[in-house]
């Protein structure tokens, strides 16, 4: 029984089209997500064949966005007035592609359904669905959440660590984690009762005490060590756990002094190093060689010290003590 391969019906290529469309409009948008952005110049692609069953297939699918699309009908009901002028503009820019295509200048007409989409693309960031914005939101609280965990680890590893003989809490660094800790609980039973963007913005009030107290405290302070643990093991534990706690404070570090491009790229390679080391270290801890796990987990740390000098933050050189 021999198969016939068959041409894909028309509804099977409005699907594929849709399907190219979205994630034209995914690559504008997300190269958007951080604010107002040039135009693409009208001469990008010119070298690029335009044909007219491209331009065609494009037009289609920019008007079925435009007038049958819950984009369409979310930007059209909502009261963001600005958004609502991005589908205006859109539709304008679509009508005189279609013109432009009638009398063969299919380069001009696609230049000008390439700036409609950039238009449906804006209307469709600045009126999201209200789906993808839950979404958003509860990411960003997954990702406070940690930030906030990492911090709380920093500030029990430099007031009551084992073998710290250093850095003891004060009375204002005790009030902030204590306002903090709060604000946590706080934003759990906010998340909890699906008030996601009220929980993210007492989560940033709890991140924001935490990171100047952790910057404060570690900010040209040095740190001192008492090399009396009960075995390795135990030493190789507690220097692990300083280690994930400073990885933490890496991207606060870079939110807090927004370091130079360069620095950043210094910044994710000294990371980048430190991780491989504490990976290596975990494995000679797993063959109990806890010796060289801790020289290779030492090693580790200090290349995180380097990517939070990069940064911008002074931090505490570790001392042993005879």
């Amino acid at each position: 029984m021999s198969s016939v391969a068959r041409a894909p019906s028309g509804l099977a290529r409005t699907v594929l089209a849709l399907c190219a469309l979205s994630a034209t409009l995914g690559a504008a948008l997300s190269a958007r997500a951080q604010g107002e952005a040039e135009r693409p110049p009208a001469a990008r692609g010119r070298g690029a064949e335009v044909s007219p069953r491209v331009v065609e297939q494009k037009a289609q699918m920019v008007e079925r966005l435009l007038f049958n699309s819950p984009v369409a009908a979310r930007v059209s009901s909502s009261q963001n007035e600005e958004a609502r002028r991005h589908l205006t503009n859109a539709r304008e820019l679509s009508t005189h592609g279609r013109a432009l295509a009638s009398t063969g200048q299919l380069r001009g007409a696609d230049a000008l359904l390439n700036e409609a989409i950039w238009e449906i693309g804006r209307a469709q960031q600045l009126v999201p669905d209200q789906a993808a914005r839950l979404i958003d939101e509860r990411a960003r609280y997954d990702q406070l959440s940690g930030s906030v965990s990492a911090l709380l680890r920093t500030y029990q590893l430099g007031v009551s660590g084992p073998g710290v003989i250093t850095m003891r809490p004060e009375a204002t660094a005790e009030r902030n984690v204590t306002r903090a800790m709060a604000a946590v609980e706080q934003a759990r039973a906010q998340a909890d009762a699906g008030q996601m963007p009220e929980a993210n913005r007492t989560l940033d009030q709890a991140l924001a005490l935490l990171l100047r107290d952790a910057l404060g405290r570690l900010d040209g302070q040095t740190l001192v060590y008492d090399r009396r643990f009960a075995n390795s093991r135990d030493e190789f534990a507690y220097e692990l756990a300083r280690h994930r706690s400073l990885d933490g404070l890496v991207p606060l570090a870079v939110l807090e002094y927004r370091p130079s491009r360069e620095a950043q790229v210094l910044i994710e390679r000294y990371v980048r190093q430190a991780r491989s080391l504490r990976d290596r270290a975990e494995a000679q801890a797993s063959a109990a060689d806890h010796a060289n796990a801790l020289l290779s987990l030492a090693d580790g740390t200090d290349h995180l010290q380097r990517a939070l000098q990069a940064a911008g933050l002074s931090v505490p050189q570790t001392m042993g003590s005879p």
